[in-house]
């Protein structure tokens, strides 16, 4: 498939011409997953992209940490995914790796 055509239609919301080369750069979750934010930049023209997203969030208040209820890591490429949740989202994530490291 052609770049070009097949993103000519985010070109064209930015009032862009078809061809302008897309790239994203950032992706940024907000209130606990709820809001997808994608950065990037449309030829010259930096942008921001943000969708509502549907995960099984049952809590809806602004918690700076929340804490981990369940976890199950499923199994990687894809085969099963890891799910996760807290008190204030749970998540199914299909995955090609999974790494965990401890910090501190």
């Amino acid at each position: 498939m052609n770049n070009a055509s097949s993103t000519a239609a985010f070109s064209a919301l930015l009032d862009l011409p078809a061809d302008t080369l897309i790239t994203l750069d950032r992706l940024d979750l907000r209130g606990w997953g709820q809001t997808l934010v994608f950065g990037g930049t449309a030829g010259d023209a930096a942008f921001e992209l943000r969708c509502d997203a549907r995960w099984r969030s049952y809590a809806y208040d602004d918690a700076v940490v929340t804490t981990l209820v369940s976890f199950a890591a499923g199994r990687d490429q894809h085969r099963s995914p890891l799910q996760m949740l807290t008190e204030h989202f749970g998540l199914t994530l299909f995955y090609g790796s999974l790494t965990l490291k401890r910090l501190s």
